[in-house]
């Protein structure tokens, strides 16, 4: 029996929102991962929609299977969601990807679609083969060697330029001639640098779900944008640079926006308690039984009556950002946060009956040291008796268009030992997830690497492994040109003492 049959006729079956269309342009939107995480994705979604919306075009979902030996194995072509067609048989076939550890992905999603994932191998008769989302945004190089067409900035901007461009091109070389020189347009074959990103018009927004479904990651939650941007200056995140100014939608523009069927309601922001309309809009929610999500809220700006709102919400556990070890640390990142927040948090949190307050924070900063790791040791310990804590600790790995993009990555052997102290001295304290150090150097040489990591991920993406990076990236000569950089706690984030007289070294972000 057919793979779409048995897998994903019934996720079919349980969406709400699907887009059912037929049109002489064919375009599969392809998730290099699973359909929970894709389906998770609001800006994936929301591409879906607007090509579905185009004259002439009709868009069909396309997911790596969970276990993509075995969907070899059967000899089957990868389906798309809507019909089951070939995901390869399409005039675009594009890919919203958005974590750099997706690269391997991506080049997999392309060979189970039937399509050769070098550029340089495809021809006319393949279809053309485009990547956009905040990987792209963040670092499209790797990518070059696999694109067409690399998308950079907001996908509303774009979607309409490319549809016309479909319907109208007579060859592969006329498409790029209707597209050069667009923003957020990066052709591979003609571009060498990233172009100026796109950027929505505040019409185009706000942006929301279009398909709700129980199998998601955010199960059975409607999703829509508050806020896009961020007005808040810390230097390591890339919410200010990849999503564009601070864009504020109106409150009645988002309720307008959720269907009336609708049972639980996701506010995506990159800081949902500086949107002043966070509270109006929650509450109203609310007041119609309608379950609350958010992504994590300042602990600068929690008081009780947010705090209220979120509960009758239904939510349990309080989320906060600390995204650093200690209050100098915070300072140097121009976060904003302090000790007193944090702590008033975890009152409020034990007040209003909450089930307890999860942190997130990065170990690993440039300037940290032993003393930073016991102040999070000992803060996270009187954190622990006003209320439940859970950390959730994630390495720093430096990104492009960042102050930080070439601060040194410190190390898995630094941050695995700074690790195991937590661990050791948190264990019957504090909840603790962490993330992987070997796999968060792997992120931070493809958040920072050219084209050569893209074909180093091609040559290991059937069987990817951290030896097998190790082994690859020595084999292609990789080197890390920023390890010999070192920041300094009294210098501004980007800013290095001159021990080299190369751009990088001396902290300018590109």
């Amino acid at each position: 029996m057919s793979y779409w049959r048995t897998t994903i006729k019934p996720l079919l079956d349980d969406e709400t929102g699907t887009i059912y269309k037929q049109a002489p342009v064919r375009v599969t939107l392809a998730f290099p991962n699973r359909y929970s995480v894709g389906m998770a994705s609001l800006g994936y979604q929301v591409i879906y929609r607007m090509f579905n919306q185009e004259e002439g075009v009709a868009c069909e979902r396309a997911f790596l299977p969970d276990d993509v030996d075995a969907f070899e194995r059967t000899g089957q072509a990868l389906p798309t969601v809507e019909s089951g067609r070939d995901a390869g048989d399409c005039n675009l076939f594009a890919l919203s990807v958005s974590f750099e550890l997706d690269l391997t992905n991506i080049i997999r999603t392309l060979d189970v679609a039937g399509l050769r994932p070098l550029r340089e191998e495809r021809d006319d008769s393949d279809a053309i083969v485009m990547i956009g989302g905040p990987f792209t945004s963040s670092n499209p190089y790797p990518l070059t060697p696999f694109a067409d067409i690399i998308v950079i900035g907001d996908g509303e901007q774009i979607v309409p330029v490319i549809s016309e461009a479909l319907r109208e091109a007579t060859s592969r070389e006329d498409f790029y001639d209707l597209i050069d020189g667009m923003p957020g347009i990066f052709l591979p074959a003609r571009h060498v640098h990233e172009p100026k990103w796109a950027t929505a018009p505040k019409e185009l927004l706000p942006a929301y779900s279009q398909i709700v479904t129980p199998h998601s990651e955010l199960s059975n939650m409607f999703l829509v944008e508050a806020q896009r941007g961020c007005p808040r200056p810390c230097t390591f995140c890339l919410a200010r640079t990849m999503y564009g100014p601070n864009r504020n939608n109106q409150a009645q523009e988002l309720l307008d926006t959720i269907p009336d069927w609708v049972e639980k309601v996701g506010l995506v922001g990159a800081a949902l308690s500086d949107f002043p309309h966070t509270k109006f809009v929650g509450r109203t929610l609310t007041d119609r039984g309608i379950k609350l999500g958010v992504s994590s809220i300042r602990a600068d700006t929690v008081d009780a009556e947010l705090a209220e709102i979120l509960k009758a919400g239904g939510l349990r556990t309080f989320t906060v950002a600390s995204d650093a070890p200690s209050e100098r640390l915070r300072r140097w990142l121009k976060k904003g946060i302090t000790t007193e927040d944090l702590t008033k948090t975890a009152h409020i949190s034990r007040d209003l009956g909450f089930k307890g307050v999860k942190v997130y924070m990065m170990i690993g900063l440039g300037p940290e040291n032993d003393d930073d790791i016991t102040e999070l040791i000992e803060f996270t310990k009187d954190l622990a008796k006003i209320n439940r804590i859970a950390l959730g600790i994630s390495p720093f790995v430096p990104k492009r268009h960042t102050p930080h993009f070439a601060d040194p990555f410190a190390g898995v052997q630094t941050i695995e030992k700074r690790m195991k102290r937590i661990q050791k001295e948190l264990r019957t304290t504090a909840e603790l997830r962490n993330v992987s150090a070997k796999w968060a150097w792997v992120e931070s040489v493809i958040a920072r690497g050219g084209p050569e990591v893209g074909m180093a991920a091609y040559q290991i993406y059937r069987n990817e492994s951290i030896g097998a990076w190790k082994k690859v990236l020595e084999e292609v000569g990789w080197s890390d040109e920023f390890e010999a950089n070192t920041p300094s706690i009294g210098l501004p984030p980007g800013q290095y003492e001159s021990r080299d007289v190369s751009a990088h070294a001396q902290g300018l972000a590109i």
